[in-house]
């Protein structure tokens, strides 16, 4: 092969993935979980509905690149599941091509780990307010005795006879 047919071959393998119709998943997006109507999570805030779709000649990478495309949606409503609801595909005419469509919902919920989180964070400011609270009235009770100390060490101080 001549190095004048090398950037034409590099450019015909690039040329069908650059082509290809699949969604990259956003940073952001990474954080959302995708589940079935099945598994929706409970105690969840509905953000708003969401769909996802995308087109590739491999089913698969279609399928995929529909759900980056539900997941970022989601994400852009500040979502952390996405709930799908309704799920389709097939081939885009006679191009060979695969699309694949997913309709749902971007919800905002309350999962175990983060009622977990919320309780144990409840939990450490209450032992923090009642360390406080014994705290303050540890000093306050060493406040009183030193006053009393103060006045029983005056009251001797004036008992004591004078020379």
């Amino acid at each position: 092969m001549s190095m004048k047919s090398a950037p034409f071959l590099v450019l015909t393998l690039l040329l069908p993935g650059c082509l290809d119709g699949t969604v990259a998943l956003s940073p952001q997006a990474k954080s959302v979980t995708l589940v079935r109507e099945s598994d929706r999570p409970l105690h969840c805030k509905a953000l708003g509905k969401i769909t996802g779709s995308s087109k590739s000649t491999d089913e698969k990478l279609a399928k995929a690149g529909a759900e980056n495309d539900f997941r970022n949606q989601a994400a852009e409503l500040k979502a952390n599941f996405a709930v799908v609801e309704l799920e389709n595909g097939g081939p885009v005419g006679t191009s060979g091509e695969r699309k694949s469509f997913l309709g749902g919902e971007a919800l905002l919920c309350q999962t175990e780990a983060m009622e977990d989180a919320e309780e144990k964070k409840a939990a450490e400011a209450q032992e923090k307010k009642e360390k406080e609270d014994a705290d303050r009235e540890q000093q306050e009770a060493d406040e009183k005795k030193a006053q009393a100390d103060e006045k029983k060490a005056q009251a001797d101080e004036k008992k004591k006879p004078k020379k």
